[in-house]
């Protein structure tokens, strides 16, 4: 995905809303838990965990962070999505 959003722009704004919304509590959790086997333990930060467990969280209740915790959310599942098709091949 990897979109770069002007958090300025009103339709930007939308636009990452509806990115975020894409993914549902299920499927936040499903990064979490794929971060935390054995052998990804590495690839996600504390911080970058941290902010898949506020997004999860956030999908949860039908709400959403600030625009630049999105941002960041959104940026930490295109890394966990690039890794999980890595290590398919």
């Amino acid at each position: 995905m990897s979109r770069n959003y002007d958090l300025s722009d009103p339709t930007d704004l939308e636009v990452l809303k509806s990115d975020f919304e894409m993914y549902s509590a299920d499927e936040w959790q499903q990064m979490i838990d794929y971060s935390l086997e054995e052998g990804n333990k590495r690839m996600l930060s504390y911080d970058e965990r941290g902010v898949l467990m506020q997004a999860r969280k956030k999908a949860l209740y039908k709400n959403h962070p600030s625009p630049r915790q999105m941002v960041w959310a959104l940026k930490v599942a295109d890394k966990v999505e690039e890794h999980k098709k890595a290590n398919k091949k």
